[in-house]
């Protein structure tokens, strides 16, 4: 080859790896830029009762059915899928308005991000108010029909009791409805175990008699998230928790839809698993510094309200049995204050100076107070009855913020349940509270009640 022909192809080798290394690092920039980057909007996004349009949504494969006067189309590419997204559209409810292509990426970005994602059009169905919050069970178990043979999810831990799975052993709680320009993530770490000081960890680990093992300090905590990608902020209802093993069916399973069917309010939800101290367990590690893992938690994700379009204002926490503990401690606003932050750390008679007992958190600065609670009776109950762990200090009605309690699991509790809430009461406390005969989640008119008064205080006006 002649110096002018290499001299040729050099050059156009060159110009081949400038176009690949352009073309690449775009691809990482578009990454980074995000879908609100991507999809501007002309205007402030605002909720309407706006019909959405059958979405072209681009994927490697697609079914469609109808079922129970919902429209179903399945769209997916091939291969293992983390978790299925029910993009629930034209329920009835107030629905962001978004053009075609805002939706369609949406979607899109979802498949990319290996979900199965399932369009339900409940433009023929015709459903109102609590009804449609209800129906999310149906919809749940006729989205896993539909999508059958086509989500083969990631393998999940054994769970405890039975669990609720298609035939390609779909876990319910792998399934997330969606209301239109929303969306979902999962597994996103916000501490770690490593966050508690050593000091404390090794004092932790001496108390137990258990061995301490500085490789644990990357042992994560995690939630799941569904939230609007285009503003405005919305309310939040978080949950905590899903089993400290694994993840339990914590999502649509017979009656235990209370979370899941918030979405349908055009709710933020936030689902936080258990920590699961790789010392202690759970709840004996966890007893050292509930107290400051809840307010962390809380102004972690008021740290993080712009990024989820979240309104720190109208923010509601939920748990049922001992995952009542972390919103019954953010029920009282004097549980993030110096005096009682590091209640339980001193109850244990650790000896620590403050520096070794205190986990740092980077949102420090914001308030940790929440609209409601929503509780089911359990170790919230216990606590909330006692003056040490929880104290109501000198003007209750200010300091506790309204709670909504389910007295449940049995006699004895639900006797502890009316004495906590005459106690409320008579100090001024806005709570309300249903009884329930076992240990159960909330349903038929007890659902009917939470569900109401979580619209009142969180003022779901959108």
């Amino acid at each position: 080859m002649s110096g002018v022909g290499m001299r040729m192809v050099c050059v156009a080798l060159w110009g081949l790896v400038c176009l690949l290394a352009v073309a690449s690092s775009a691809s990482a920039v578009d990454r980074q830029i995000g879908l609100v980057e991507r999809f501007p909007l002309s205007g402030a996004p605002t909720f309407t009762h706006e019909v959405i349009s059958p979405i072209d949504v681009v994927s490697e494969g697609h079914v469609s059915s109808v079922k129970n006067g919902v429209k179903f189309d399945v769209y997916f590419d091939q291969g293992i899928k983390k978790s299925a997204a029910i993009y629930a559209i034209n329920t009835g409810r107030k629905q962001l308005a978004l053009t075609p292509q805002h939706h369609k990426a949406i979607l899109e970005d979802l498949i990319h991000r290996k979900f199965t994602v399932i369009v339900a059009d409940f433009k023929d169905k015709k459903l109102s108010g609590l009804d449609l919050e209800k129906y999310v069970v149906q919809l749940t178990a006729d989205a896993r029909d539909v999508a059958d043979g086509v989500v083969q999810l990631r393998p999940q831990p054994t769970p405890r009791g039975p669990a609720a799975s298609s035939k390609t052993d779909t876990f319910a709680n792998d399934y997330f409805t969606l209301m239109p320009g929303f969306t979902v993530e999962r597994d996103v770490t916000w501490f770690r175990y490593g966050d508690i000081p050593a000091p404390f960890r090794k004092e932790i680990a001496r108390q137990l008699d258990k061995p301490f093992n500085e490789a644990d300090a990357d042992k994560a905590n995690t939630y799941d998230i569904i939230y609007p990608v285009f503003g405005p902020a919305v309310g939040v209802l978080t949950n905590y928790g899903s089993d400290e093993k694994g993840r339990e069916t914590y999502y649509p399973l017979e009656n235990r839809y209370l979370v899941h069917a918030f979405a349908l309010k055009n709710l933020a939800i936030v689902h936080q698993q258990y920590f699961n101290d790789p010392v202690g367990g759970y709840p004996k590690g966890y007893g050292f510094y509930g107290d400051q893992f809840a307010v962390g938690f809380m102004r972690h994700l008021k740290g993080n309200a712009s990024r989820y379009h979240l309104d720190t204002q109208r923010i509601c926490c939920f748990g049922h049995s001992k995952g009542s503990e972390v919103p019954g401690m953010l029920v009282n606003k004097l549980r993030a204050t110096p005096p009682f932050l590091y209640g339980k750390v001193d109850f244990k008679r650790t000896g620590l100076g403050e520096v070794d007992k205190s986990i740092r958190s980077s949102y420090s600065d914001f308030s940790t107070e929440i609209a409601c609670a929503i509780l089911g009776a359990g170790v919230a109950n216990n606590e909330m009855r006692s003056d040490k762990m929880l104290p109501w200090g000198q003007e209750p009605a200010k300091n506790i913020s309204p709670f909504f309690i389910f007295a449940d699991h049995n006699e004895l509790i639900r006797e502890r349940t009316r004495e906590l809430v005459a106690k409320a009461k008579a100090h001024g406390v806005v709570v309300e509270t249903v009884e329930l005969h076992s240990h159960i989640w909330p349903s038929g008119a007890a659902y009917d009640q939470a569900s109401d008064f979580a619209d009142r205080n969180l003022r779901l006006d959108y």
